[in-house]
This record gives C-alpha cells, structure tokens and sequence, in this order.
C-alpha cells in the first residue's frame, strides 16, 4: 500500500513537472476534508479533528477560506487526569496570502472565528460560544487540474469563560495534510 502511495506522488510529481500549467489564479475553487491531529500549549494533551475547508482565490495572491474542526477525540499524556474537551466545533473564516510558481503554492492566513466547546465536566458542563482567531502557514502542489496534495500548520486560540476557576486557554497547534480537490470557476 505504501509503495502504491508513492508510486502516485511520484507520478503526480513528475507528470505535474512536466505540465507546469498554472493553478492558482483568479477563479480557483479548493476544497478538502482530513483528519488532523493537534497538541494543545497549555495542557499535556493531543486532540483529533476532523478538518474541512473551502477556499476561494479573488485573485492570483489573494483567497478568502472558510474552514471547520470538529472535534472527534483527545487523549491526556498524564494519568491522573481526562482530556480537557468533551465536544467542540471550532469555526473560522478570513483571507490568505498566496506566493508561488506554476503548481506550487505556498500561503500565510488569519481566521476570525468561534468555537462551540463544552468541557469535561470536572470543569463545566455547559456548552458555550468562545471567540477565536486561527494563523495558518502551508504549502500545496497541484498534480492535476483537478487535485492537489497540500500541508498545512495552524495555530488556534480560543478562551473558554465562566468555569468555577476562571478563564481556560484551550490555544492549539492543528497539522492537517493531504489530498485536496479544486476546480476553476472561470475561463483565463
């Protein structure tokens, strides 16, 4: 399976090298959806979301994204305690800045969004709206007019209020990685 795997990069890589057709441009519509694995800064504990998004490019350089984490599950590296969230629906949308050539992109973005998250109950039990910013870095290669593989690293911060002691930063690191969908909307 694996071989499978790298025999098809390796295709994409090499066939995509040969093309060098232009994908990010005005028009360009992305979307994908993965599971992505984070770590949480203020806590010894990793989370699961799964991850979508949906990108819009207004221009060569510049795309609006919005993008959803749903939060699937969470473990904690010390025994003695749970994983902080119980549910969560993290929910973000801004612009990205994009420099490249040809089928390789590289891109910085800023999210406003909210978050939808209740605690394990040893520290609430209510559900409730935070709001949050997301920064991303990452980098896509387009292998076909009609896919792309794609990395990307975001840092996520939100503030759950109102618990019994005080305000909790849940700020995370989300890594999210692989195959990608696009089309393009208009005519160059």
């Amino acid at each position: 399976m694996v071989r499978v795997f790298f025999l098809v990069v390796f295709c994409g890589l090499f066939f995509g090298a040969l093309c060098q057709e232009k994908y990010v441009s005005q028009g360009l519509l992305k979307a994908t959806a993965t599971i992505s694995p984070s770590f949480m800064l203020n806590r010894s504990e990793q989370n699961i979301y799964l991850n979508g998004y949906l990108e819009y490019y207004v221009d060569d350089h510049l795309s609006l994204r919005g993008e959803t984490y749903l939060f699937i599950d969470g473990t904690n590296s010390n025994p003695d305690y749970s994983h902080f969230i119980h549910q969560a629906v993290r929910t973000y949308f801004g612009a990205f800045l994009h420099a490249g050539k040809k089928n390789w992109d590289k891109y910085l973005g800023l999210q406003p969004g909210l978050t939808l998250m209740r605690p394990n109950s040893s520290v609430s039990s209510d559900l409730k709206a935070c709001p949050s910013f997301a920064l991303h870095a990452g980098t896509t290669y387009y292998v076909w007019k009609y896919f792309h593989f794609f990395a990307d690293i975001a840092y996520v911060n939100s503030i759950y209020r109102g618990t019994s002691i005080g305000s909790m930063k849940t700020d995370e690191i989300i890594f999210s990685a692989g195959l990608g969908f696009q089309l393009m909307t208009k005519k160059n």
